[in-house]
C-alpha cells in the first residue's frame, strides 16, 4: 500500500471505470474537486450553465456510450436544480453517477450554508445513495456507485462528498472492481406459461419499451413479433425499439386513440421492457378487457405486475429472455400455428397501409402550409439526414410525427427521454450523444418550450465546440399543456389559453444562440427547409435553426 490523497484516489478510481468526462458546475463546496481534477486532463471537464444541462449530457452520454455518465453538482442547491432531469434517468433507467459536494462534517452541527441531507434528497430519484463519512470508505463506496448503477436495474446513483475528505491521505491499494453478469435468465415455469399463452392467442399483441433499447434487444423483439404474427404498440415516451415502417407495428398509444381500440381486441398482450399500462389521468377503468391475458418481460422485478396482473412474468436481461421465449415457440409452434400467424400478419399488414394512405393524404394537404406543418419539417429533416446519424426527440407534440415520417429502423438512430415527464432534456442529451459518438452527425428537434428550459446548452456547445444541429419547433406555445386540457376538461378549452402561450413576447432564438456563440437562422416558409436544413448539417458547428410552426 501507498500513501495517497483522497482526489487523485477518486481519479484513480474514475480512470479504472473507463469515465472520459464529468459534467459539472460547481461552487464553493466543489473547489477542491476542480483542483484535483485539473491535475488529471485525461479525464475532460465538461461545465454546464444549469445544474439539469449537467444532468442531461450525462445521460446522452451514458445511453450513447454504454458507460455510466458522471455529474458533480455544487452542494444542495445543485442538487436541488438537477432533479427534473434526475427524475427523467430514474425512470428510464440510465446509468448515471451524480457526485455533489457536501459541506466539511467538522462544521455540520452548526448548520452552515448550502448544507442539507443531500443523500435523502437524492433518495427518492436514485437507487442508491451515500456520503463518504471516513477517507478510508472512499474507493468502496465508489467502487460501489458504479456496480450499482450498472446492475439490473439500471439506474443513477448518488455520493454525497464532504469537503474535508480532499485534506486526507489514505493507504490505498487499487484492486479492480467486482465485475458484473447481468445476462440474468427467466424462469423455466414462466417462459413455458407465456409460450403456452401465445400459441392459444387468437390477436397476440406486444406493447415494447426503453428495456429494448436498452438490452439491444432490437433484432430479437422484430423476430418474435414476425414469428407470431403479432400487432406492435409503444407507449409515448421511448427510444426507438421497434423498426418504425414495419408492417406490424402500429407506433405511439398515448397520442392515439384509435390505436388504444384496436389494442382492446387482444386475447394475450406480451409487454418487452415496458409496463403494459401507466395511466395519466385518472380512470376507473384499463384500457384492456377483463379476459385480456398478459406476459410481462423486464429485468426489475417491482415492474412485473406493478399495476396490472400478469399470467407470466419473465425477469431478466430483456434480449436473453426474447430469445429464449423465441426458441422455445420455434420449437412447440405447429404448421397450423405458423400459418394462424402469416394470416394474422397480412390482416395486419392491410391495417396500417389503411392508416399509412390516410396519413399520406394529411401530410399532402398541408405540404405548403404557413405557418409550417410538422409533417413537413419531419420529412425536410428525413431527407437532410446524413447516414448514420443519430437523432434525439425532445419536441413533444410533434413527436409522434417525427417517428413515424424518419425510417428509423436502426437502434441508437433516435433517442427520446424514456419514461420521463420532465421537458428541457433534448439538447443538453445531444451534446452528451456527440461526445459519446463524436463520429456520428447529431440532430436535435426540440419543442420552443423544452428549448427554454435547457438552452443554456448552447454555450457548453460553444465553448468545447460540440457540433450538433439544434431545430426548435417554435409554435409558440408549451403545446403538450395545450392538448392534454382538451383531453382533459374537452370543449371547454376552446379559446382558453392560460399557461400555454409563448407568443407575447414571442422568443428570439437566433439572437439567444448568437449570444451564447452559436450560429441561428429563422425559417418562416416551408420553401426554405430543406437549403436550411443541409447547410446547417454540412457546417459541422453547433448551429440552432428556428422554424416558426403551426399550432397544435
Amino acid at each position: 500500500m501507498s500513501l495517497t490523497s483522497v482526489g487523485n484516489v477518486l481519479m484513480h478510481l474514475y480512470r479504472s471505470e473507463g469515465v472520459e468526462y464529468i459534467f459539472g458546475l460547481p461552487g464553493l463546496t466543489e473547489l477542491r474537486f476542480i483542483d484535483v481534477l485539473e491535475d488529471h486532463p485525461d479525464i475532460q471537464y465538461i461545465m454546464g450553465l444549469h445544474e439539469n444541462v449537467c444532468v442531461g449530457m450525462a445521460e446522452g452520454y451514458a445511453r450513447a456510450s454504454g458507460k455510466v455518465g458522471v455529474v458533480n453538482l455544487h452542494a444542495i442547491n445543485g442538487l436541488a436544480s438537477a432533479m427534473g432531469l434526475l427524475s427523467n434517468a430514474y425512470d428510464g433507467g440510465v446509468p448515471l453517477l451524480i457526485t455533489a459536494g457536501q459541506q466539511d462534517t467538522r462544521i455540520i452541527s452548526q448548520e452552515p450554508r448550502l448544507w442539507g441531507d443531500l443523500v435523502r434528497m437524492a433518495s427518492q430519484f436514485t437507487k442508491w445513495s451515500s456520503e463518504i463519512t471516513y477517507a478510508e470508505d472512499m474507493p468502496r463506496i465508489i467502487q460501489r456507485a458504479f456496480k450499482t448503477a450498472m446492475q439490473p436495474p439500471i439506474g443513477p446513483v448518488f455520493v454525497s462528498l464532504p469537503q474535508n475528505l480532499f485534506e486526507q491521505n489514505i493507504d490505498f491499494d487499487f484492486v479492480p472492481n467486482t465485475p458484473q453478469f447481468p445476462q440474468l435468465r427467466p424462469d423455466t415455469n414462466a417462459l413455458a406459461i407465456a409460450c403456452e399463452l401465445i400459441t392459444r392467442a387468437q390477436n397476440p399483441a406486444i406493447i415494447v419499451g426503453s428495456g429494448v433499447a436498452k438490452y439491444n434487444a432490437f433484432t430479437e423483439v422484430v423476430k418474435l413479433a414476425e414469428l407470431i404474427g403479432a400487432s406492435v404498440f409503444q407507449w409515448w415516451m421511448s427510444d426507438v425499439n421497434f423498426p418504425v415502417q414495419h408492417s406490424q407495428y402500429f407506433g405511439d398509444l398515448l397520442v392515439n386513440p384509435a390505436l388504444k381500440k384496436m389494442l382492446r381486441s387482444s386475447d394475450v398482450i406480451i409487454t418487452i421492457g415496458s409496463q403494459p399500462y401507466t395511466p395519466s389521468f385518472y380512470s376507473s377503468e384499463t384500457p384492456f378487457p377483463k379476459a385480456t391475458k398478459f406476459i410481462q418481460i423486464d429485468d426489475n422485478p417491482v415492474e412485473i405486475g406493478k399495476n396490472i396482473p400478469v399470467v407470466s412474468g419473465l425477469q431478466g436481461n430483456v434480449k436473453s429472455s426474447v430469445t429464449e421465449l423465441i426458441d422455445i415457440l420455434q420449437k412447440k409452434m405447429s404448421d397450423r400455428d405458423h400459418q394462424k400467424a402469416r394470416s394474422r400478419a397480412e390482416y395486419i399488414h392491410k391495417q396500417r397501409t389503411l392508416l399509412d394512405e390516410s396519413f399520406s393524404q394529411k401530410i399532402e394537404s398541408e405540404r405548403e402550409s404557413v405557418p409550417i406543418s410538422a409533417s413537413r419539417l419531419m420529412q425536410e429533416v428525413r431527407d437532410a439526414l446524413k447516414t448514420g446519424t443519430t437523432i434525439v426527440d425532445d419536441c413533444w407534440t410533434s413527436s409522434a410525427t417525427l417517428k413515424r415520417i424518419l425510417n428509423l429502423s436502426e437502434p441508437g438512430s433516435y433517442l427520446r427521454a424514456r419514461e420521463g415527464g420532465s421537458i428541457g432534456w433534448g439538447i443538453s442529451a445531444a451534446l452528451g450523444v456527440k461526445l459519446a459518438s463524436p463520429d456520428r452527425p447529431i440532430v436535435v428537434v426540440s419543442g420552443d418550450g423544452s428549448a427554454i428550459w435547457n438552452f443554456q446548452s448552447l454555450w457548453t456547445a460553444a465553448r468545447y465546440n460540440i457540433p450538433i444541429v439544434i431545430v426548435i419547433c417554435n409554435n409558440a406555445c408549451y403545446g403538450q399543456v395545450k392538448v392534454n386540457k382538451a383531453m382533459l376538461v374537452g370543449e371547454k378549452a376552446r379559446g382558453r389559453c392560460l399557461g400555454e402561450s409563448l407568443d407575447n413576447p414571442r422568443i428570439d432564438f437566433c439572437q439567444m444562440a448568437k449570444s451564447m456563440g452559436v450560429i441561428g437562422k429563422k425559417v418562416l416558409l416551408p420553401g426554405k427547409l430543406g437549403n436550411a436544413l443541409k447547410s446547417a448539417i454540412r457546417s459541422n458547428r453547433p448551429t440552432l435553426l428556428d422554424i416558426y410552426m403551426e399550432k397544435p
